[in-house]
């Protein structure tokens, strides 16, 4: 009797290389800096502002690892231990019904002319205390101040809590800590930011400043935010881009984003960018998520605060590239 004939073993598939949209891009890699290659796209056709904001495209890929929750609102884990150059602050004002708390992160070295403080608050559902505010302050505060602060989950609150923080900083007595910096050319700087609810908060207080000026104050102030896993996507996948498309074309942004946030697809957030009249440049991590949690977890303190260290380089002015992406896969190009 011949022998059984055994079924022959399938092929392992070959899973799909992850697309990813680039302009001019450069890839950060936590031990080492190559330059990427340029994949140039066309750009969307620009749709024209509307009074209410657009609903969003449905996004071309979810990652099954990251499903978009119901609101801003996220549990974030949590950090023990609390950064060396790190205070306490509490602020009082009129603005707001009790005092904010705040943590105050000073660069270990200053230089002759401190640079302005950026003003800084967590997403709808952390704290101060959260992994993903404390790495990306704790890189950033390697070479610029930052004063984060506590805030509800009301957006109206949190913006409130901006204009508290940004009284409080002008009124400071010391130059280092002052919200508002003149330079030699007479011109001020005001740094806003935030992730994911607060990156909102942040727009909406830039805004809202804004229009408290006269021209004379707004040619001489520049306004930059630093808007971290910002929200771009709602609940029901609406595009909540209106505030963004408002913001005029004196303000800059920076955007840091995990290219596996579900609520702030690459693809659709290069689309707005496009139809922006602000300035705007783009932080890619590779793999992260809403929370900037990344796969090892043992790297996403390291690319957390890497996230950090290139916000506080945008700042200074020595980031001129208009897309740059954090690898945490060590030695590997975002290409391949």
């Amino acid at each position: 009797m011949p022998p059984k004939r055994q079924k022959a073993p399938e092929p392992a598939s070959t899973p799909e290389p992850k697309r990813r949209v680039t302009r001019s891009s450069t890839k950060i890699n936590t031990k080492y800096t190559s330059q990427s290659l340029d994949l140039s796209i066309d750009s969307p056709e620009a749709e024209p502002n509307a009074s209410k904001e657009t609903r969003a495209p449905k996004p071309k890929k979810r990652s099954p690892k990251d499903v978009k929750p119901k609101t801003d609102a996220q549990p974030d884990q949590e950090s023990d231990s609390a950064p060396q150059n790190r205070t306490n602050l509490t602020i009082t004002h009129d603005l707001v019904k009790k005092p904010i708390e705040c943590h105050q992160y000073t660069p270990t070295s200053s230089p002759s002319t401190p640079p302005p403080t950026l003003i800084f608050t967590h997403g709808a559902g952390g704290t101060l205390s959260a992994d993903a505010v404390v790495n990306f302050c704790t890189g950033y505060s390697s070479s610029i101040p930052i004063l984060a602060f506590q805030g509800s989950m009301n957006l109206k609150a949190r913006t409130k809590g901006f204009h508290a923080c940004i009284d409080e900083l002008n009124s400071s007595q010391s130059t280092a800590q002052k919200g508002a910096k003149e330079d030699t050319s007479g011109s001020k700087t005001l740094l806003l930011g935030g992730r994911s609810m607060g990156a909102r908060a942040a727009v909406i207080a830039a805004t809202e400043h804004l229009a408290s000026l006269d021209d004379k104050e707004k040619e001489e102030l520049s306004i930059q935010l630093i808007l971290v896993s910002y929200p771009l996507l709602g609940p029901k996948d609406e595009l909540r881009d209106q505030i963004l498309l408002d913001l005029p074309k004196s303000v800059r942004i920076l955007f840091i984003s995990g290219d596996e946030d579900a609520m702030c697809p690459i693809d659709t957030l290069n689309e707005t960018r496009d139809k922006l009249t602000a300035q705007s440049q783009l932080v890619v991590v590779t793999d992260a998520n809403h929370g900037m949690n990344v796969v090892p977890a043992s790297r996403t303190q390291r690319v957390g605060e890497e996230t950090g260290r290139l916000a506080a380089r945008w700042v200074e002015g020595g980031l001129v590239e208009d897309e740059v992406f954090i690898d945490e896969l060590e030695g590997e190009e975002p290409w391949k």
